[in-house]
């Protein structure tokens, strides 16, 4: 019978037809029944679609994510100029004349401070407490987290306030401030100050060792040092020849290695003293430059600056893969923190990123097979004494290098450097000549770098 057709439950039970109106040799209730059943139809495509639009989404969005695994957290209406984290999760970012914090790793930022009409180029925390900030005439800091800053400048004529740009402090109370031909110094926590030495150049970063011992960098390749804590500053040459590269921010790793850069880079071993071209950034643009570099250990950094790209090494900076970020046009990126080799932020131009994952992409397949790649194992065993095996997977016929580092970023042989069918290879490192220590290896494909990996040395 018809009237079976449709379980009761699927129709509205105000038009549901009874005896007395089954009536016109059944006309007004198969009628019926064709609108209900075309509306039920009809409601099933809709949902149908509206499940399969969902999946295309999440798969679209998947797929960027997958694409760029440095993603957006923060998007305020003004540019931001450095960040820097103490933690995991507690960090603060500056630029403008505005000043955030966070606890929770960046998921959300809280507005502390919006001095009027200050650019605020650099924020240092020292700890949880203590955190100062500088800028172009002004000069702050907080002694409770950010809950309240005040400027540390106040008494100082408006006609001599100084242009700054960078700040570095060592504990609570000893600090160095830098910026248009002015290195400033405080043992007091900012009351009061001694302009140790009039630089004639705009100095753009600086950092402290210890009491003793510090760097600065700034425009036109400028690079100084001191070892009597500012009372004096020695110019130190980096460049050899050719254009006058600006170098805005220094990264040191160990207080030792020193890294700065624009369009080369350039690093020292002796913090400082003498240096080594050893790289250009790979840009895609003839006007992109590097204006951020940070190291999180002697062979990661990350460098950002005017490009649609970040960038990522795992050498110690000689050579540099370009990172694809969930912005699709050019920006101009300026603070980097490196929290360790996987966990990082970026800040620019009214934009915070982050990654979680060194940035880098992933994408597996259910029908690829693991095996179709280049890999670099661990070695084994580890920890070694001193002979230990360096395992390798090749996808095909390639020309591979597998370099040994020590722990400052210097190489020390090419285990392996030839061209090698696909398979797998084993090779014996022999460290008899080394002390104890870490030591990094790396696996090079036609001069491509794939991965690095570390192994301990014990005698």
């Amino acid at each position: 019978m018809r009237e079976n057709i449709l379980p009761k439950q699927l129709i509205s039970p105000k038009l549901r037809f009874n005896k007395k109106e089954r009536t016109n040799n059944g006309k007004n209730y198969n009628s019926f029944l064709a609108r209900q059943t075309f509306k039920i139809h009809q409601t099933l495509f809709y949902n149908v679609m509206k499940k399969l639009i969902l999946i295309l989404i999440i798969i679209h969005c998947s797929l960027l994510i997958a694409k760029a695994q440095w993603i957006k957290q923060f998007s305020p209406n003004h540019d931001l100029r450095d960040i820097e984290f103490i933690n995991r999760y507690t960090g603060w970012t500056c630029g403008d004349n505005f000043i955030y914090k966070t606890t929770d790793g960046g998921i959300s930022w809280i507005e502390q401070f919006h001095p009027d009409g200050y650019l605020i180029q650099q924020i240092h925390p020292v700890n949880e407490r203590i955190v100062y900030a500088a800028g172009w005439w002004n000069f702050m800091k907080t002694t409770d987290g950010g809950e309240n800053w005040f400027s540390l400048f106040d008494s100082i004529p408006s006609s001599q306030l100084p242009v700054l740009e960078g700040l570095y402090f060592i504990n609570e109370n000893t600090g160095w401030l830098v910026g248009n031909v002015v290195a400033m110094k405080t043992t007091n926590g900012g009351i009061s100050f001694t302009d140790s030495m009039r630089i004639e150049e705009i100095s753009q970063d600086v950092y402290f060792k210890d009491s003793l011992n510090g760097i600065l960098c700034g425009y036109s390749g400028g690079f100084r040092k001191t070892t009597n804590g500012g009372k004096s500053w020695d110019r130190i040459q980096v460049l050899n020849g050719g254009p006058l590269y600006d170098f805005y921010r220094l990264s040191v790793f160990n207080d030792s290695i020193v890294w700065v850069g624009s369009k080369p880079l350039y690093r020292s071993i002796d913090f400082g003293q003498s240096w080594d071209s050893i790289s250009l950034f790979p840009f895609s643009g003839i006007n992109d430059y590097t204006y951020n570099i940070d190291f999180s250990s002697a062979l990661t950094g990350y460098a950002c600056g005017r490009s649609i790209y970040l960038y990522k090494t795992t050498d110690g900076g000689y050579n540099w893969m370009q990172q694809q970020t969930s912005q699709s046009t050019q920006r101009l990126y300026l603070g980097m923190s490196a929290f360790n080799d996987s966990i990082v932020w970026c800040c620019g131009r009214k934009i915070i990123l982050n990654t979680y994952n060194g940035g880098m992409t992933r994408i597996f397949s259910s029908s690829a097979s693991p095996t179709n790649n280049f890999k670099l194992n661990q070695n084994f065993p580890n920890p070694f004494n001193p002979i230990t095996f360096i395992n390798y997977e090749l996808e095909y016929y390639s020309h591979i290098r597998i370099s040994i580092y020590d722990i400052l970023g210097s190489k020390i042989i090419n285990l392996v450097n030839e061209k090698q069918d696909n398979g797998t290879y084993n090779v014996l490192f022999d460290g008899i000549s080394l002390p104890s220590g870490v030591y990094f290896y790396s696996l090079y494909v036609n001069n491509n770098l794939i991965d690095t990996r570390k192994m301990l040395l014990i005698k």
